[in-house]
């Protein structure tokens, strides 16, 4: 976990990863509501998206996010806050969106989650369970397309929570949302894209 900790902070000290990650709003689920701004998303339990468009998910509750990243390093940061459930990473641009989607990254997917509140894991296969010492707030979302590396860290404790590696991406990749259900007014916070501030690190 060091080694990914020192080559992350160089990275990002480098300022040469960070990308401006907008939602794109044609791709989210009916009951999604994305910002004017394309910044933050959340789960309204109402149609907010026109339904039948051809390149939004169906059934689960994904947006994707613009732009696409076939080459280089990218890096964006996620607040989570205190919400009880999410998904965060990145799909294959062609990975399906339609009917249930199975999360593996054989499948195009390669993301961790939260839910439960407290259960923490990541969609392998088969999926492993993440042991994580605090909450995180904000997440920080790395991807090396050369490395062929998808990374998440804890924005705030500085600290490593998992790396996808080996990834067949076999194209486009692009940053994956989800945050998950509302159903009884616990989760209603959304997942908001940070600006990439690099003074937020001291190394």
């Amino acid at each position: 976990k060091y080694i990914f900790i020192c080559n992350f902070l160089i990275t990002f000290k480098s300022g040469l990863c960070a990308v401006n990650v907008t939602l794109d709003a044609e791709t989210a689920h009916p009951h999604l509501q994305v910002s004017a701004d394309g910044k933050e998303v959340r789960d309204t339990g109402e149609s907010d998206v026109i339904p039948g468009s051809p390149q939004q998910f169906s059934l689960v509750g994904g947006v994707l996010g613009k732009p696409c990243i076939t080459s280089g390093r990218a890096f964006w940061v996620v607040e989570v806050g205190n919400k009880v459930g999410w998904e965060l990473g990145v799909m294959r641009d062609g990975a399906n969106r339609k009917g249930k989607v199975s999360y593996k990254p054989s499948e195009g997917y390669w993301a961790i989650v939260l839910c439960g509140q407290k259960m923490y894991g990541a969609f392998e296969d088969p999926p492993v369970l993440l042991q994580l010492s605090s909450k995180p707030w904000k997440l920080g979302v790395f991807v090396d397309y050369e490395e062929a590396m998808v990374s998440f860290y804890d924005m705030e404790a500085l600290s490593h929570i998992y790396s996808f590696t080996r990834c067949s991406f076999n194209g486009a990749i692009r940053p994956y949302f989800n945050p998950h259900p509302n159903k009884d007014g616990s989760n209603s916070s959304p997942l908001v894209i940070c600006p990439v501030n690099q003074t937020d690190i001291s190394v």
